[in-house]
C-alpha cells in the first residue's frame, strides 16, 4: 500500500515536473524588434515617453512635430523645456 502511494506520488512530480517549461516565460524582445504598426498615436506617444524615461529623460508629454519628437522636459532646476529628439533613436537634435 505504501509502496503504491509512493509511487503515485513520484510519477505525479515527475509529471508536473515535465510540465514546468511549457509555463516558462518567453525570452524578452529586443525593443528594436517591436512591430509598432497596430499602436494607436496615444499608446505610441506612452511608449515613446517609456523610452524616453529608459534614456534618463524626464519628458512629462511628448508628441509628433515636423518628422521629430517633441518632448516637454523637466529640468535639474525644476522649470520645464522643450527639446526635440529623432523619431528613431531618441537622439537629441539641436537645431
Amino acid at each position: 500500500m505504501i509502496k503504491n502511494s509512493i509511487l503515485a506520488l513520484t510519477t505525479a512530480v515527475l509529471v508536473a515536473g515535465a510540465a514546468l517549461p511549457a509555463f516558462a516565460a518567453p525570452a524578452p524582445v529586443e525593443s528594436t524588434d517591436v512591430d509598432t504598426s497596430y499602436l494607436t498615436d496615444e499608446v505610441a506617444n506612452d511608449y515613446t515617453l517609456l523610452r524616453l524615461h529608459e534614456k534618463g529623460i524626464n519628458a512629462t508629454s511628448i508628441e509628433e512635430w515636423n518628422g521629430k519628437i517633441r518632448a516637454f522636459v523637466v529640468q535639474d532646476d525644476g522649470t520645464q523645456a522643450m527639446q526635440l529628439f529623432d523619431a528613431d533613436s531618441l537622439a537629441p537634435v539641436g537645431l
